[in-house]
């Protein structure tokens, strides 16, 4: 039987050296030590167990009322909250648009802007998995570049953004703000400019803002403040901005994430109109999950204040690690986020330096490849790990670079 499959994904997809060797270290029973885990549900967390669970009991879920863009009441209830939040910048119940997940309202918007063969571009580095996500809608992820300076931090590379929107067929740019892995956030400058840009060549801005309120250095000048206006209710563009529980309450589980749309009146009654069509195709916010929403945003707040300290703390105990007199180690500005880069020396390929690592201390890591970092050696190290789960990682990491380079 001759049957054919689309071309929308890479076929044969293997897993990588790296995903390989951990498996067989896992199939062995042997113990790792996981630098990169980013579950909020497995590295002791508080979220007030009770309370979340407590707003799911209610009869209310025994009912379906398929609202394309989510209940009335869940979208009042996140409005609320967005104005107390951002202050001048709230955006209306109905410009919300309940979903799945963040990931699932990237698909609708691919659907909503784009044509088959046309390009969204996305910062390098960046989130890994949005290839798929474009390739998914048949469209092109087209790279921007995001440049480092040391110790300024990120900045993104204009000329490189505009050279893109040149090449054509281009109908979005994708903002993460802050950057995940970078954890850099979107500059006033560079706001502006972006924004100069999107209105230059007729594209929308998707502004995925899941990190927005997880400050951990301090920003640089001109930087937006913590929790700050961001991009929500930006009216000059259509403007479309990503938020949801997986990062704003730790619940990943809970399934629930949001679009704010916003921009010039006399493109976003259809832009609305269209949206609300494809949700009203998948229906896919769950009914139980949007009726304790009032309730787990009122205690994400807590959630938010507990997580923020511990990534300002394992920040600091990674740079009092690495960091030392004569370091080959540099931990590389972070922003906000939940994720740090660190720069070590490239004595192999990053593959083959993470597999050494996970065989000689058994230190599972995310290379810098995996999100297109320029050059070599890079690792992430994820910085929601329970504090003394980082130390350990974080001394195994040293460890490793120690001994390599006491006998190379």
């Amino acid at each position: 039987m001759n049957t054919k499959f689309s071309g929308r994904l890479p076929w044969p997809s293997p897993p990588n050296a790296l995903a390989l060797a951990l498996s067989a270290r896992k199939a062995r029973g042997l113990p790792i030590l996981d630098f990169s885990s980013s579950n909020p549900t497995r590295v002791s967390l508080d979220r007030n167990g009770g309370a979340v669970l407590d707003a799911l009991l209610s009869e209310a879920n025994l009912v379906y009322s398929p609202e394309p863009q989510g209940l009335a009441a869940s979208r009042e209830a996140l409005a609320r909250d967005m104005g107390r939040r951002h202050p001048g910048r709230a955006a209306r119940p109905e410009d919300l648009f309940l979903c799945a997940s963040t990931s699932e309202a990237y698909g609708w918007l691919f659907k909503l802007l784009c044509e088959p063969g046309d390009a969204v571009l996305v910062p390098k580095p960046g989130y890994p998995l949005f290839d798929y996500l474009a390739g998914l809608e048949a469209v092109e992820a087209r790279a921007y570049r995001l440049s480092y300076a040391h110790p300024a931090g990120w900045r993104v590379d204009l000329d490189a953004l505009e050279d893109g929107l040149k090449k054509g067929r281009a109908r979005a740019i994708v903002l993460i703000n802050p950057n995940n892995p970078t954890g850099s956030y979107i500059a006033r400058g560079e706001r502006e400019a972006i924004l100069g840009l999107a209105e230059r060549y007729g594209v929308a801005l998707i502004v995925d803002e899941v990190f927005l309120g997880f400050q951990v250095e301090g920003q640089g000048e001109g930087r937006a403040p913590s929790g700050g206006p961001g991009f929500l209710g930006e009216e000059s563009v259509p403007c479309f901005v990503l938020d949801g529980l997986s990062k704003l309450a730790g619940l990943p589980q809970m399934k629930l994430g949001w679009i704010a749309a916003s921009g010039p009146r006399s493109l976003m009654d259809e832009a609305r109109g269209r949206l609300e069509i494809i949700a009203d195709t998948y229906l896919s916010a769950s009914a139980p999950a949007m009726n304790a929403l009032p309730s787990w945003l009122a205690l994400s707040d807590a959630f938010g204040r507990a997580l923020g300290d511990r990534l300002r703390a394992n920040l600091a105990s990674l740079r009092s690690s690495l960091e030392y007199p004569g370091s080959p180690h540099r931990v590389l500005r972070c922003e906000g986020g939940w994720t740090a880069l660190i720069e070590s020396p490239r004595l192999q390929g990053e593959e083959e330096m993470a597999i050494s690592m996970l065989e000689e201390e058994g230190l599972s890591l995310h290379p810098g490849y995996y999100f297109d970092m320029e050059r070599e050696a890079y690792f992430a190290s994820s910085l929601i790990l329970e504090p003394a789960a980082f130390g350990a990682c974080a001394a195994a990491y040293r460890s490793w670079f120690d001994r390599a380079l006491a006998t190379s």
